[in-house]
């Protein structure tokens, strides 16, 4: 399939919004590669993608149910009934998600249900029932006039949900899909950057027509590429308070390592602490108190050792120096791209 150019497409399509997505995606691209702080950064978008497609889905999610390990593996959300959760950030080619159906499913996580066709949902299609409606999806997708990618992603996404192959779950499965094509292609997005745009922005999506949905999806990118970008000025900046309370300390310890965990997960415990670096009980919570007294850290809830612990986020702080002590912290620190 050959895409025209955006200057060649029709001049009634929201050109501007385009152009404002693609150069979004750009930066994004652009700090996924120089930011000091990416490895956090990536944690933190997974994260925010993954509660959006779930509000997408209907389904009640919290980022507390998910943990991260000393290499940045995400794990947890053991009680996650989002539909086809196993699609995030899992790779798949174009070429596969519109010519090979078995593949696709495979990709969702679509498997046949228990003997009663019964789950949590709704009855299920038997996966055998599933595949030659999702090959007809495929044939369908293909006679689609040859829009960009991030507005062909918009057209494949309505086009999944308003023909329902699977019979639930569709619109999760339709945005996954629709990102794959749009951001997704210049890895940008895990498969919920346009879905945490839509939600938000709060758009009436689901009763839109297909020239709104390409307008709010367009949209939804902008905003969704936007708050990622906010969250990495964020980080950044947090990045360098921390460096310089750590430089002011005479003696740092393992307060660096404390928090850089601390960034990357939603809370932290002080037995979570010790488990990772190895250290006492009394150790971990001395310095979750030494950090929390430097207003490095916020204590959310909990007693004793079920204190819970996260890093402050302010919405609006200057612009960090474009190198910090953090730099190095990170260069020798499980952030580090393998």
């Amino acid at each position: 399939m050959r895409y025209i150019s955006v200057m060649e497409y029709d001049s009634s399509e929201p050109m501007s919004l385009y152009a404002d997505a693609l150069a979004a995606l750009a930066r994004i691209a652009e700090r996924q590669q120089l930011s000091p702080v990416r490895r956090p950064w990536k944690v933190r978008r997974f994260l925010a993608e993954r509660l959006a497609l779930a509000w997408i889905d209907d389904t009640a999610l919290d980022s507390d149910a998910f943990r991260v390990d000393g290499r940045g593996t995400i794990s947890g959300g053991a009680f996650d009934l989002t539909h086809w959760h196993r699609a995030v950030g899992a790779p798949i080619t174009l070429e596969a998600l519109m010519n090979d159906a078995p593949a696709v499913l495979d990709w969702l996580g679509v498997e046949d249900g228990p003997a009663s066709g019964i789950d949590w949902h709704t009855r299920s299609l038997r996966r055998s029932d599933i595949l030659p409606r999702v090959a007809d999806w495929q044939s369908q997708a293909k006679n689609l006039s040859s829009p960009p990618p991030l507005l062909y992603g918009a057209r494949l996404a309505m086009m999944w949900r308003s023909r329902t192959p699977i019979g639930k779950g569709d619109a999760v499965a339709g945005f996954l899909i629709g990102d794959r094509h749009g951001p997704g292609r210049l890895s940008c997005s895990f498969g919920g950057l346009a879905a945490l745009g839509m939600q938000l922005n709060g758009d009436a999506w689901k009763i839109a027509d297909q020239a709104g949905f390409d307008r709010m999806w367009l949209r939804a990118i902008v905003t969704g590429a936007q708050s990622h970008l906010d969250l990495e000025l964020r980080l950044r900046n947090y990045a360098t308070r921390a460096s310089a309370v750590i430089a002011a300390r005479r003696r740092t310890g393992r307060l660096p390592d404390v928090i850089t965990m601390a960034m990357a997960n939603p809370y932290v415990t002080s037995r979570q602490i010790a488990d990772r670096l190895g250290l006492t009980s009394a150790g971990a919570i001395k310095l979750l108190a030494i950090a929390t007294e430097a207003g490095l850290l916020i204590e959310r809830s909990g007693q004793g050792s079920y204190r819970n612990y996260a890093i402050p986020l302010a919405a609006h702080l200057p612009r960090a120096s474009p190198k910090t002590l953090f730099d190095e912290m990170a260069s020798q620190s499980f952030w580090d791209d393998e």
